[in-house]
């Protein structure tokens, strides 16, 4: 893919012309989590499943749920989706479902402007803190969410069993 124009990202709320196109970057995310240890799991637990223009467009119309595009010159290259999940009390939790950049548009702020958008819509929904998943050995994306402020407060053990 040729690089898009240069120019700051361009970060907006995901609407329904934009399924198509969210359909598509999802699968890119699919086939490069499918190679890394962990991801198929992490997909299997969190993913979208077979329905996923369905699943994509539940998401546009929820009010407890944010999704929304990264753009440059015009050309979506990403993607970020967050839900809130109630905690003990009246406490709230934000949770990053996705957040992916097509490689040739990695490093331009693009996934840093989309995660301010979806941390300031966790501030609007009253969330007291957001989580976001990495996988082990993706250095890169644990090395992007520290450089936004997140901090590891839990670790995941597995023992594959076959």
């Amino acid at each position: 893919m040729p690089e898009p124009t240069a120019g700051p990202p361009e970060i907006r709320p995901a609407g329904p012309d934009d399924i198509a196109h969210l359909v598509e970057l999802y699968e890119a995310v699919v086939s490069e989590l499918g190679e890394m240890r962990g991801g198929r799991v992490l997909l299997g637990l969190g993913g979208r499943g077979p329905a996923l223009e369905a699943s994509f467009r539940r998401q546009v119309e929820g009010a407890d749920e944010q999704l929304v595009v990264g753009a440059l010159g015009g050309e979506v290259v990403g993607y970020a989706s967050c839900v809130v999940r109630p905690l003990p009390g009246d406490d709230r939790l934000g949770v990053v479902q996705d957040l992916y950049v097509v490689p040739h548009a990695r490093r331009a702020g693009v996934g840093r402007a989309m995660a301010e958008s979806l941390m300031s819509w966790c501030r609007s929904q009253g969330c007291s803190g957001v989580d976001a998943s990495a996988l082990p050995g993706s250095r890169v994306v644990k090395s992007f969410f520290e450089a936004n402020g997140f901090t590891a407060r839990l670790l995941v053990m597995h023992r594959p069993l076959r």
